[in-house]
């Protein structure tokens, strides 16, 4: 989870500095890494909506 939302953070920063490539810890995040990380949040924040009603 922790890794997953670092991912989206790097993502949003690449965007607002208008860079086309994203990057974290020195290494380069593919596209396919940013969207599984979307899904597994978008999965974690389903259920906690789920639990909690």
């Amino acid at each position: 989870m922790t890794k997953a939302r670092r991912i989206l953070e790097a993502m949003a920063q690449a965007a607002k500095e208008g860079r086309g490539a994203v990057s974290l810890d020195g290494r380069l995040i593919d596209i396919a890494s940013i969207r599984m990380a979307e899904a597994l949040l978008a999965k974690a924040d389903s259920i906690s909506a789920a639990a909690k009603g």
